[in-house]
C-alpha cells in the first residue's frame, strides 16, 4: 500500500497557482489583443473603402472635363464668362462675404 505525502500536494498546489498566475494575464492580453485586431481589421476595411472613393474622385477631376466643371461650380462658385451665380440663402443659414 502506498502512502500519499501531504507535502507533494502542497508543492502542487503551489506550483498550479504560481503557473495559473502567470498565465491568467496573458490569456487575458491575447483576448484583448484579439478584440483589438477585430477593430483594426475593420478600420483598414472603411479606409480601403474610402481610398478607393477617392481615388475613383481623383480619376474623374484628372480626366473628366465635364465633372471637373461641375465640381467647380458646386465647390468654388465658378461660372463661365458671362454667367451670373446665384446663392440661394435660407433663413439662419450664414452667409459667406464674396470675394
Amino acid at each position: 500500500m502506498k502512502v500519499k505525502r501531504p507535502g507533494t500536494a502542497v508543492v502542487f498546489t503551489l506550483l498550479a497557482a504560481a503557473f495559473a498566475a502567470l498565465v491568467a494575464p496573458r490569456l487575458i492580453q491575447v483576448e484583448s489583443l484579439k478584440a483589438r485586431h477585430g477593430k483594426l481589421e475593420g478600420e483598414v476595411v472603411r479606409l480601403r473603402h474610402e481610398n478607393n472613393q477617392l481615388e475613383r474622385e481623383l480619376r474623374l477631376l484628372r480626366d473628366d472635363p465635364v465633372y471637373l466643371e461641375k465640381v467647380a461650380r458646386e465647390k468654388f462658385n465658378k461660372a463661365k464668362e458671362g454667367e451670373i451665380v446665384y446663392k440661394v440663402v435660407r433663413p439662419g443659414e450664414p452667409t459667406e462675404p464674396r470675394q
